[in-house]
């Protein structure tokens, strides 16, 4: 009795455990502002204007890119730790190649992270900061 009774508790651990890593972040899906803070050092010291862009965010589309972005750039190696989302990223366009990574947080109807860059050869570092907020339901 006993020792089925430890079986059935160490199945619903297991249970809840497996259900608990497969669970996707607590984000809320739908239409997302994105604001990004841009900081370069390397050349001269930069700040960039802040930039903000709408983005349809859903469980399958879950790591925040401008559509100028997505043109140039490919995102690889997505991981989810609880609400946390990383990744890897490599851009090409016309100002060179860039690789670097990100991570961003969810809080439900809320976001926040960064993003790091090297471009390629040119001894520039690119800090980007991200907040986010959902606005509403995707068009």
């Amino acid at each position: 009795m006993v020792r089925k009774l430890f079986l059935i508790t160490l199945v619903g651990f297991i249970a809840v455990s497996i259900g608990t890593a497969w669970a996707g972040p607590q984000m809320n899906p739908g239409k997302w502002e994105i604001s990004t803070e841009t900081q370069m050092t390397g050349m001269n010291n930069m700040k960039i204007l802040p930039q903000t862009h709408i983005q349809c965010m859903t469980e399958a589309d879950i790591v925040p890119q401008s559509k100028e972005a997505s043109k140039e750039c490919q995102i690889t190696d997505i991981q989810q730790k609880g609400d946390t989302v990383s990744w890897k990223i490599i851009c090409s366009g016309q100002g060179g190649q860039m690789e670097g990574t990100g991570e961003i947080t969810y809080q439900g109807d809320s976001m926040q992270g960064t993003m790091d860059m090297e471009i390629t050869g040119a001894g520039m570092h690119i800090k980007n900061t991200l907040k986010g907020r959902r606005i509403g339901d995707c068009d």
